[in-house]
């Protein structure tokens, strides 16, 4: 009897410090974004000689900015901006896929834990929501800072949701969580519109 090849795990994902790296190359080359804060998020690759902080376990440095740096406001900052947006919706769908496929593995009784219906609800509602906020016209979703804002906090509630789903896994080594965390500061940093009126 044949027997199906197996199916490939996934190509690796490049680590999202990595991935803000080029989001800075492609906005300013030569020069690295700061926040509208001052700070800059960069990989310990990039910022080799910053000392170690909380985030320096996922690979990334914080620092305040340079007269180097490209500053906190204007085009490189909004193509920074933009791209941050556009790199936690692609890690988005990246961990839904994990997760599917997480699920999938996982039994209950003499089902699937993606079969189950509560589940598989829980998921449909994550997708509907990753494709609505695609939906969005990008001159809404960047029309300005508060804008911005307002997508990062969707993309952020759906992360949150989806590492819900996968509990315990999500922060295994492989998991996405640790991306996921560095997808939130990130946004967090470069994002927020620092408004009265802003979303909490």
């Amino acid at each position: 009897m044949n027997r199906a090849a197996p199916v490939p795990p996934p190509a690796a994902a490049t680590p999202y410090a990595f991935v803000l790296d080029s989001l800075h190359g492609r906005a300013a080359p030569g020069r690295l974004v700061a926040s509208p804060t001052g700070h800059v998020l960069a990989s310990t690759v990039a910022l080799p000689g910053v000392p170690p902080g909380p985030l320096t376990r996922f690979g990334l440095a914080v620092t305040d900015a340079t007269p180097e740096s490209a500053f906190g406001e204007g085009p490189a900052a909004d193509r920074f901006a933009a791209g941050l947006l556009d790199a936690h919706r692609e890690l988005l769908h990246a961990t839904l896929g994990h997760a599917l496929r997480h699920l999938e593995g996982r039994t209950s009784g003499d089902t699937t834990l993606l079969a189950k219906q509560l589940v598989a609800g829980q998921l449909a509602d994550i997708a509907l929501r990753l494709a609505e906020d695609a939906a969005v016209p990008q001159t809404r979703r960047h029309a300005d800072r508060a804008a911005r804002w307002r997508c990062h906090l969707r993309l952020v509630g759906i992360g949150r949701d989806l590492l819900r789903l996968l509990g315990a896994s999500g922060f295994l080594a492989d998991g996405p969580a640790g991306d996921l965390h560095l997808a939130e500061v990130a946004g967090n940093v470069y994002l927020h519109p620092d408004t009265e009126n802003a979303d909490e």
